[in-house]
């Protein structure tokens, strides 16, 4: 199939159809139930399954499917959003709501969120590795400051040196909160840097690990300049330009920054389109 551009797409109907359809498929339609491939065409582009009766549309059980969008609307936003373009600035060029627009764009974080979940079952990462927490939104209005404020999201991230970065919003910094997320999700033998919270002091006993504290001589000084610290200024320019989000997506926002970090060298629209077209959980 040829490729089109993100501007072909959003100018043709036809044109979107065929690309989300491929992208679905790869040319080989299967029963998203059983996965046979013995099919009958029923009419309005909808299928039905030989061995076990399923009848489904091209985009059924998908997160493109939950859209009620034409295609070619949803190939413009798709590429508005990979751009990073904030809803609130495209309302007027699109011929669909805001809520609309919303909507879609909550749908596409979602689809990288459920992607990245997925990935998480097979992701150990190792080498020089560092662990830190950061604080994000919310305003002070007297009160307590740093970690005890309120209002606050707190997120524990873990970044591969030169590689990628995992993000969790996390209730605090215990130990217990803390340390299994990092054995779940780190190989053994890896070297960390840290602050010199209590929460990482426990790795140096388990064995097989060793923790430097920031502050200390040993400490790698590029490796932090250029590391976690970057990404959460990455993070925060992101949040900013959206001019805040929702409390209740945040953990959306912020699985998308993370996308947007680890696949920063890629082409995102092709990477999205497949995890929209993918099947869903329930939504």
């Amino acid at each position: 199939m040829r490729e089109f551009s993100p501007v072909e797409l959003a100018s043709s109907s036809k044109k979107s159809r065929a690309y989300f359809r491929h992208a679905r498929w790869s040319g080989k339609r299967i029963c998203p139930k059983c996965g046979y491939r013995m099919l009958y065409y029923l009419t309005g582009d909808r299928y039905g399954c030989k061995r076990c009766r399923y009848n489904f549309g091209e985009f059924t059980g998908t997160y493109l499917g939950t859209l009620r969008v034409p295609s070619d609307v949803v190939s413009h936003l798709l590429h508005l959003f990979v751009l990073g373009v904030p809803a609130y600035r495209i309302r007027w060029y699109v011929p669909v709501s805001l809520s609309t627009i919303e909507r879609v764009f909550r749908i596409f974080r979602q689809a990288i969120y459920d992607h990245l979940l997925s990935e998480l079952q097979e992701i150990k990462l190792s080498g020089q590795i560092e662990l830190d927490e950061a604080l994000f939104g919310g305003r002070r209005k007297g009160g307590k400051r740093g970690w005890g404020a309120e209002g606050k999201s707190m997120v524990f991230g873990i970044y591969r040196r030169n590689g990628r970065v995992i993000t969790f919003p996390v209730s605090g910094r215990r130990h217990e909160t803390l340390v299994p997320l990092i054995q779940q999700h780190t190989g053994k033998g890896s070297l960390y840097y840290s602050d010199d919270h209590t929460a990482y002091a426990a790795l140096n006993l388990i064995g097989q690990h060793q923790v430097i504290a920031h502050g200390k001589e040993e400490y790698v000084k590029d490796i932090h300049i250029n590391g976690i610290e970057g990404f959460w200024s990455y993070a925060k320019a992101w949040l900013y330009h959206y001019r805040g989000v929702p409390k209740q997506y945040f953990h959306l926002y912020l699985k998308e920054i993370e996308f947007r970090f680890n696949y920063r060298d890629e082409n995102l629209y092709p990477i999205l389109t497949k995890m929209a077209v993918r099947t869903a959980p329930d939504l």
